[in-house]
């Protein structure tokens, strides 16, 4: 074999080993199952004291909470929907401008500004509210 085939087979083999695990990884993160939320294990928390955490230092929340499973209790401040047409609760904390943000994966709850709910959900992080995703109503 000369050089130039040898080299052109080496390349040809290593870019199909690359290729082979990229999809393998990717075939595994894309159908990695997920949590059901409903049933899984939470931190428990209140909605101010969970503000509170990540205004004071967003790192050290993000270590306790983020991609983690939270049920958070707290004062209704506004119910809307958003783009898909899931329910958005925000959550009243000390800051009037601020909340915990949180989209309802339940069709049809009825909430109203000034219930005090338990919600569950995954945190997904702070930007000017910490934000919750495929929440349930607990009570």
């Amino acid at each position: 074999m000369t050089y130039m085939k040898k080299t052109g087979f080496i390349a040809f083999a290593l870019l199909t080993v690359i290729l082979l695990v990229a999809a393998y990884l990717w075939f595994f993160v894309w159908n990695k199952p997920q949590v059901n939320v409903a049933n899984a294990q939470s931190i428990k928390t209140n909605a101010a004291a969970l503000f509170r955490e990540y205004s004071a230092n967003e790192q050290a929340a993000n270590a306790a909470y983020l991609e983690k499973v939270v049920e958070v209790s707290g004062e209704v401040t506004s119910v809307t929907k958003n783009a898909e047409g899931l329910t958005v609760v925000l959550l009243k904390t000390d800051d009037p401008m601020f909340g915990i943000n949180c989209t309802v994966e339940q069709k049809d709850i009825q909430l109203k500004e000034g219930d005090t709910v338990t919600l569950k959900g995954i945190c997904t992080g702070y930007l000017t509210d910490v934000v919750l995703i495929r929440c349930f109503l607990i009570k």
